[in-house]
This record gives C-alpha cells, structure tokens and sequence, in this order.
C-alpha cells in the first residue's frame, strides 16, 4: 500500500471529490476540519469541485504533500523498534509526488 498525500485532479471533474484527492492523506484533513466545525455548531464544508473547494484542497494537498516529502527524504531519523527490541529500517512508497 503506497501513501497518497493528494492531488487537486482536473477543475471539470464531475465528481464532487475528484480521484486525484479521494483516499488520500489531503482528503482526510478535509474530513477532520469538517468534523471540528460541525462539532462547534459551525456550517459544514461544501464537498464539491467548485473553485472555492478547490482552494481550500490545494491548501490541505500542500500540506500533505510537504509531510510525506518531508518523511520519504528523512527515512533515516525514523526508528522503528519490534517488541523483541529489534530494530527495522523503514521504507514508504509515495503515490503521486
């Protein structure tokens, strides 16, 4: 399974979330700010592809994307121990960067 920051997908995607942004790390930011302004009682996000989602998915994208490129070239600060107390050297596989 590769990691999926998230892409923008084309501006005349007829979907509401286009595929380039579904199921991916930008998409699940999405989900959390909705859920904390609902949460406060505030009006829930359109889900859409209008210009004005669109902003707002480019900001979440960037984001998501700066994380994961921040990590994939950093692999060596990131120490994975078993419970036995061995050590494992991580690999990621990045989809879309």
């Amino acid at each position: 399974m590769a990691i999926k920051p998230g892409n923008l997908g084309s501006k005349v995607d007829p979907l509401p979330i286009p595929t380039a942004f579904a199921n991916s790390m930008a998409a699940a930011i999405e989900a959390e700010l909705n859920a904390l302004l609902i949460a406060d009682g505030l009006p829930a996000l359109d889900i859409d592809n209008t210009p004005e989602s669109r902003d707002r998915r480019r900001l979440f994208a960037a984001i998501a994307r700066g994380v994961v490129r921040h990590l994939h070239d950093n692999l060596d600060a990131i120490k994975v121990q078993r419970l036995d107390a061995s050590q494992v050297s991580p690999t990621m596989t990045v989809e879309g960067l």
